[in-house]
């Protein structure tokens, strides 16, 4: 007998994450599908954590109305569920006469939208706050309920308490094939190689295995390949473009040089490019839009990247390749409609939609995932779980804390002095806890979006062995078999006279 659910989520990002914890409101049983060996290992993952005001989207649109919804509920939820928000505010900047009337139509749309608090100010107030910004800047719209946050840890967050709520999550699965059935849908999935999956069993060890489970309803919140799921089963179809965005990260002595998110005038290449601070510290200079017809490439390229530079130069003058501790890069999943795919396919009942999430996709999931699990609870008939519990609580992050917060924890476990990575402070009791937290991290990756380690100045030269250590240790497997992001990631390459392995 095939395994069933109520709802199957097939995507792990920050869409799929929440709607999974916004069904487990309801008396259903949800598993949640990733082919990703982590949540929000795709589009979510590299993001530029902007939580959007929602001044930019087309009054009408479900980017505006979305936008606006879910920028309003996240200053909640980072309370509900423990991760990090900031509200620093925004600038779209003009750096001409002729891009100055720009702003004024950004303002009226964003009142139309209904952004609060919008207000156009002049050069020199402009510097007065943000005394670095270019020196051809004319004028600034102030977007005050603009905000930062870490969108893997939103995800996170929103997935454990899904599981805490009954959730379940198979990761390294893919989907590839969906049949409907009498009684909603078979999917066929294939695992990775990876054993960590709640409903698989010891085969899912084994890479290439596959198996069939039964929905009820499904929620594709695929990202980059949601067109591809919606097509296994909908004649009604839309399309998808990936296109990246490549991004430069500075080191935490240049994160001070801007308090406010910089966004320069948009074009109808998107927003362009921006500088933001981020939660842990950072400068974050990007992104940049560049179509890919490879939906997996991810590389970042040296020219594209000095493009991205020379872009960044009128924001910041001063912009250099000094200072930068990393890039990396992001598919955005840009649907051929301009606007958010959302809610139930017109030809298919209980196949639900959460598609399309170009930018302000991040800021509009909360808001998304409740209409959308709405939508299904109504579908399916299904009642209210009084047992629903909405909060969360992260592990501590021994770096942010005081010296009486730490010794406290010390005493408890001496694990917590031991200091794993010693640029983010990032001791071996944080590390243990994220190897088996609610979605535990499986990989070296997995540890270091959860607690920091490897993001340092160092970007894991001296600690990147020790965490492998820890996550073999507690996995119980040999360190050959720990990866660094799942799938085809070895950190082994060889091994030393005697036997032991080079990481």
């Amino acid at each position: 007998m095939l395994e069933r659910f109520d709802v199957v989520v097939i995507g792990a990002g920050i869409a799929g994450c929440a709607v999974a914890r916004e069904l487990s409101r309801r008396h259903l049983s949800i598993a949640v599908v990733d082919k990703g060996h982590d949540v929000a290992s795709a589009t979510t993952r590299a993001n530029s954590g902007i939580v959007h005001a929602g001044y930019d989207p087309q009054p009408g649109t479900l980017k505006a109305h979305y936008n606006v919804a879910g920028s309003r509920m996240y200053p909640q939820l980072a309370r509900d569920l423990h991760f990090g928000y900031h509200n620093n505010g925004a600038f779209v900047v003009a750096f001409s006469a002729d891009e100055r009337p720009v702003l004024e139509v950004l303002r009226e749309r964003g009142v139309e939208n209904g952004v609060p608090n919008l207000e156009i100010i002049d050069a020199a107030e402009l510097r007065r706050r943000e005394p670095h910004i270019g020196s051809e800047a004319v004028a600034a719209l102030w977007v005050p309920t603009g905000a930062i946050c870490n969108p893997f840890s939103v995800a996170l967050a929103y997935g454990e308490n899904a599981v805490s709520n009954g959730a379940v999550f198979s990761l390294g699965t893919e989907v590839l094939a969906i049949e409907r059935s009498r009684d909603g849908f078979v999917i066929t999935i294939a695992y990775d190689g990876d054993p960590v999956s709640p409903f698989a069993g010891e085969d899912a060890s084994k890479a290439g295995t596959t198996r069939r489970i039964e929905a009820r309803c499904i929620v594709n919140a695929a990202g980059v390949y949601a067109d591809t799921v919606n097509d296994m089963v909908a004649r009604h179809r839309f399309s998808i473009t990936a296109r990246e965005g490549e991004y430069c990260l500075y080191d935490t002595g240049y994160g001070s040089l801007f308090s406010s998110t910089i966004f320069q005038t948009p074009t109808k290449a998107g927003k362009g490019v921006l500088i933001t601070p981020t939660g842990g510290g950072n400068l974050l200079v990007g992104p940049n839009a560049v179509a890919r017809d490879d939906r997996e490439d991810t590389d970042t390229y040296a020219d594209d990247l000095d493009d991205l530079l020379k872009a960044a130069k009128r924001t910041w003058n001063g912009v250099s390749g000094r200072g930068i501790i990393c890039n990396f890069a992001g598919l955005r999943a840009s649907g051929d409609t301009g606007d958010f795919v959302i809610g139930e396919a017109p030809d298919v009942p209980c196949f639900f939609n959460i598609a399309c999430l170009e930018s302000p996709g991040l800021t509009a999931a909360p808001a998304i995932a409740v209409d959308v699990a709405a939508q299904v609870a109504e579908r399916l008939d299904a009642e209210e779980n009084p047992d629903f519990d909405p909060y969360r609580t992260g592990t501590p992050r021994f770096g942010k804390l005081d010296d009486a917060q730490r010794d406290k924890l010390i005493a408890e476990d001496p694990r917590w002095g031991h200091l794993i990575c010693r640029c983010q402070e990032v001791p071996e009791a944080e590390v243990v806890a994220a190897v088996h937290g609610l979605i535990p991290a499986t990989t070296v990756d997995g540890v270091k979006w959860r607690t920091g380690a490897t993001m340092g100045r160092c970007q894991g030269g001296f600690c990147m062995p020790a965490i492998a250590a820890i996550i073999a240790r507690e996995r119980g497997i040999d360190i050959t078999e720990v990866t660094k992001r799942g799938g085809d990631s070895p950190l082994l390459v060889g091994a030393i006279e005697g036997g032991a392995a080079h990481v």
